[in-house]
């Protein structure tokens, strides 16, 4: 799948939410390209934006397009849309980033995966942040029977422990970005491998039976 439909409330929290998933695919960050417009996006909008999506990366091998849709778009642009998000060029990861689904025709969003993100969760209060964020750095100075000894604790219910992990997934998600706004790549790769681990660490407790203190023993032993 290489088109995405970003779907928040917060524009900001849609737009660092894609820059973190460029990290992740190694694009650089003059090959993202985000269109934005004062008014709904029409077809001559598309078009113009279609010249530029079919330029080779700079410095990546793949690059990101991100189409602000924010202002609203119109049903033509989203026809003239289809056969891009059908298929885009091999190289491209096309994102449109969007207060709400519902403006989108279900062609497009067929076309799309559709991720929506929960604002009322995007952001920590610094002191919670600042805590949860502490207790992952500290996971890299704990000896073996401490990292067990804190799984065991956070195990003991499994609502506390997806609430524990949304907590740190949100804690260093904002810590990269800040590292990202810094442009230090050497903190930028540490942060990103941490958030990598306490996602699929996450979605294997959200989706499977597995045992949760084993899951938290392996997440917090290799971090």
């Amino acid at each position: 799948m290489h088109s995405f439909l970003i779907v928040s409330k917060n524009k900001d929290v849609a737009v660092n939410y894609v820059k973190v998933e460029c990290r992740k695919n190694q694009i650089d960050k003059f090959d993202i390209l985000l269109f934005t417009f004062q008014k709904a996006i029409g077809i001559e909008d598309v078009r113009n934006c279609q010249k530029k999506i079919f330029l080779k990366p700079i410095k990546s091998k793949t690059k990101a397009i991100i189409l602000d849709s924010y202002t609203g778009i119109t049903i033509s642009a989203q026809n003239a849309l289809l056969k891009l998000l059908e298929e885009p060029p091999a190289n491209t990861i096309i994102y449109i980033i969007s207060a709400s689904k519902e403006l989108f025709l279900p062609t497009i969003l067929s076309r799309c995966k559709v991720i929506e993100l929960k604002n009322a969760s995007s952001k920590l209060p610094n002191e919670d942040r600042t805590q949860y964020f502490d207790l992952l750095i500290s996971l890299s100075e704990k000896p073996i029977g401490g990292k067990l000894k804190l799984a065991q604790d956070v195990a003991k219910n499994k609502d506390d422990v997806i609430l524990t992990l949304e907590k740190m997934i949100i804690a260093a998600r904002q810590k990269l970005i800040e590292q990202i706004c810094h442009d230090d790549n050497t903190a930028i790769s540490q942060y990103l491998n941490i958030l990598i681990s306490l996602n699929k660490t996450y979605t294997i407790l959200k989706t499977t039976n597995v045992n949760q203190r084993l899951a938290l023993e392996n997440l917090f032993l290799n971090l």
